[in-house]
């Protein structure tokens, strides 16, 4: 048996302190005109997976779980926030690009479906998973993008993302204090990142193509990050809490 405490009050504290970003202006669209219209579409379909997480707050307020308290409840809704504003930059980037923002897309609605699939522990897996995907994608992107605003701004995630899987982590490693647990959520974690990565390599194909973004690095770069997560986690003597 291995007891976790986190204090969720110092994850409240760094999300509200983060809440008071200014969004960040928009620039001169003509700039991103040589930019593929792929990556228009791929990253609408980012902007779309960013918005909306009102559920999980409202299941974080209600949990009875001993791990949470109201601390971390308002974390998690100020964590929604932070994705909200990100669906903003990205909105943002997707109107620079001169593409639309999308109302519907079949792996917004696979990850939709899977956190509505248990309760919320499933759903932080499932978020965690998210955060992977997010940091090594946006992180490919900006890579490969000329020295425009935009990169910035999707750096800007990445950093976001990367203490987002801590607090997520944070969250999973109070659920896994057993060695049945943590075998289930190796193998759970596994299985969920296998299919978010192969999706992603489907939905955004045509982005990774134009850009010229090997594959194979994507895949490095998401298999480092999804067992670190699975470290952070499942490990003896991890770092629990990992704020800036």
């Amino acid at each position: 048996m291995r007891n976790v405490r986190v204090n969720w009050k110092d994850w409240r504290s760094f999300f509200e302190r983060r809440s008071r970003r200014p969004m960040p202006a928009p620039g001169d669209r003509a700039m991103y005109t040589r930019l593929p219209r792929s990556l228009g579409r791929s990253l609408a379909i980012f902007q779309l997976g960013e918005s909306g997480g009102g559920t999980i707050i409202e299941q974080a307020r209600a949990s009875r779980l001993p791990e949470i308290d109201a601390d971390y409840a308002e974390a998690m809704a100020l964590f929604v926030r932070e994705e909200n504003r990100h669906a903003d930059i990205l909105e943002i980037c997707v109107r620079h690009l001169g593409a639309e923002l999308i109302a519907a897309n079949w792996t917004a609605r696979l990850f939709l479906f899977s956190r509505r699939l248990i309760g919320i522990r499933l759903k932080v897996l499932v978020l965690l998973a998210a955060e992977v995907v997010g940091i090594c994608y946006y992180h490919m992107i900006a890579a490969h993008l000329p020295p425009l605003a935009m990169r910035d701004w999707l750096q800007e995630l990445v950093e976001d993302e990367q203490s987002h899987l801590d607090f997520h982590c944070c969250f999973l490693r109070t659920q896994t204090n057993s060695l049945w647990k943590r075998g289930l959520f190796v193998l759970v974690w596994r299985i969920t990142m296998l299919l978010a990565a192969v999706a992603v390599l489907l939905d955004h194909r045509d982005a990774i193509r134009d850009l010229g973004i090997s594959k194979a690095a994507i895949w490095r770069r998401w298999t480092t990050y999804s067992r670190l997560a699975e470290r952070k986690i499942v490990a003896r003597g991890a770092q629990v809490l990992a704020l800036d």
